[in-house]
């Protein structure tokens, strides 16, 4: 593990931001750094995630961007556990099973690119993060925090990132095929980066990290590397 103790210098609590596209690897790395930080983890996503579910259980129509981003400004979402064991709660309720649904998925790839929503929820995450943490998303780097201490920026070829979709959604829906996988990471691709409020993109200083072909254990290995020198510095 790192000790934080390199990170002394600084007046206030780390923040690393992890940006990228879906399929990315944001997930799993930004666990594997929060283990060896030490530091809190948060998934932006399953908090898009739990207003999305919140709009399915309230039976309002997703592409009504008033009344959904009213809802996201009235409903309680929290989140809990540690990197391995992410807990999402909406309304008190621990829902971390359900945000993970193939219906949950499809509207929350809607929901967030209603601006009130992403405002709800970008002041909610710099709540959280107050004490420092490691936090992806699509608009860390640019928007949430965008003086976070180290800002990633993870890519990979499409395909590579619809494969690796493909494998999560396979434990929820074993009939899931590369295909529709592809195509919705196409479509969610799209969303993001022409949405008008906080596209996705890379922020100007963000270290960008192409994973494409390379293991998951050398992709941490630079991440973790690289936090060793900018905390030394």
């Amino acid at each position: 593990m790192i000790s934080s103790g390199c990170f002394s210098k600084m007046t206030r609590p780390l923040i690393i931001a992890i940006d990228g596209p879906s399929g990315s690897g944001k997930s799993t790395l930004g666990r594997m750094l929060a283990r060896e930080l030490g530091l809190l983890y948060i998934d932006t996503g399953s908090m898009y995630r739990a207003v999305a579910l919140a709009v399915i259980e309230s039976t309002m129509n997703e592409h009504d961007d008033v009344a959904v981003g009213d809802l996201a400004e009235r409903i309680e979402i929290d989140l809990g556990g540690d990197p391995d064991s992410l807990r999402v709660f909406l309304d008190g309720r621990d829902v971390s099973a359900r945000v993970r649904d193939e219906d949950v998925t499809q509207i929350s790839s809607i929901v967030s690119t209603i601006p009130a929503v992403r405002r709800a929820m970008v002041e909610r995450q710099r709540e959280l993060g107050k004490r420092g943490a490691i936090m992806n998303g699509r608009d860390i780097g640019t928007v949430v925090f965008p003086k976070a201490d180290i800002k990633f920026y993870l890519d990979a070829a499409i395909e590579e990132r619809a494969e690796r979709r493909l494998a999560e959604e396979r434990e929820h829906n074993p009939e899931a095929t590369f295909e529709q996988t592809l195509a919705d990471i196409t479509e969610r691709d799209r969303r993001d980066t022409t949405r008008v409020d906080s596209p996705l993109r890379a922020a100007d200083d963000a270290i960008v990290i192409d994973s494409t072909g390379q293991s998951v254990s050398e992709v941490i290995q630079r991440m973790v590397k690289i936090v060793r020198e900018r905390g030394a510095s």
